[in-house]
This record gives structure tokens, sequence and C-alpha cells, in this order.
């Protein structure tokens, strides 16, 4: 599938897509920081759809972590890091982690532009250890407030989960 002109966000995904070495001479994983569209856009059969389904389908997708909003200069909207993989460990064979960071942030001491919030040492530790450990239902504790929360932020889904289809009646 190809997404439309005015995203280029899953055109840039795959791109790097294009450049992972071949599972058979090591394979590859990298991350990218994308915003909401690739996740989100395109109805069943559009080619936003039809790229999702091929990553699900090859396996490729082995974690996306919701990131707080205010994260990055100049935008406000929120982003995702995607973890795309085509050598995953047998664990995370078939699978999909998902993990909500949108809790893991602390202000910055001063704003630049639209970049109001940053992750710390420990967030960063603490998303390490919930992406290693790839428990459904892991719980962690984030500030709701100033006051911590216990709240579930890993959840694992089998690939086949993420299928759907447009049905017109």
């Amino acid at each position: 599938g190809l997404p439309r002109v005015s995203d280029g966000s899953l055109l840039f995904l795959l791109h790097l897509l294009s450049k992972m070495r071949p599972a058979q001479d090591g394979g590859s994983r990298f991350g990218i920081v994308l915003n909401g569209s690739p996740l989100f856009t395109g109805g069943a059969g559009s080619g936003e759809s039809e790229i999702r389904r091929y990553l699900l389908e090859n396996d490729l997708v082995e974690a996306i972590i919701g990131l707080p909003t205010d994260m990055f200069y100049n935008t406000g909207i929120s982003t995702y890091i995607w973890i795309v993989s085509n050598r995953k460990p047998a664990a995370r064979k078939g699978k999909v982690q998902l993990i909500d960071a949108s809790g893991f942030w602390q202000k910055m001491r001063k704003s630049l532009g639209n970049k109001r919030n940053e992750l710390s040492d420990d967030h960063i530790r603490e998303l390490v250890r919930l992406y290693g450990a790839h428990e459904h239902d892991a719980r962690s504790e984030v500030l709701v407030e100033g006051k911590p929360e216990q709240r579930v932020c890993s959840k694992v889904f089998d690939n086949r989960d993420f299928g759907y289809l447009k049905i017109t009646v």
C-alpha cells in the first residue's frame, strides 16, 4: 500500500524497512518516533491500512510506546516510539507489546516552545524495564497530580488481535 501524499510518516517508515538487513543475514531492529497518523489514519483497505497489515502479518512490530504530549519542540501532539524488528526473540514472535508511557513525564525547568515535558532518567529506566519484561498487564508507578499511582502500563497482544474488516451494509 501507499500512504496519502500529505503524510510522510508511513513513507519514511517504509523507507527504513527497505534498509533493514535481511533476517537470514542477522536481521535488524530500529526505533522511530512518529506521530499518531501511522496508527490511526486510513480505513480498512486503504494504503495506510495495508501498510499496517503488512507490518503485522510479517511480524515486524515488536512494540509501540505512547509518549506524553509536549515532548518535542514546537508541537504538542501525541508521539509514539515504534520498535520494529525482523529478528524478534522467540518470546516476542507473533506478539506486539503496547506500553502507555503517557504518565511518565516531568515538567521542564524552562519550556522550549511547546516542549514543556521531559522524561527523567528514572522514567527511561522504567520504560526499559517494562519493555524488557515483556509482560501483559505489567504495572508501574506514575505521578498523577503529584501523587504516585499504580497503573497498567504494558500489554502484550497477538498480531491477529489487530485485524479488522470494514463492512458496508
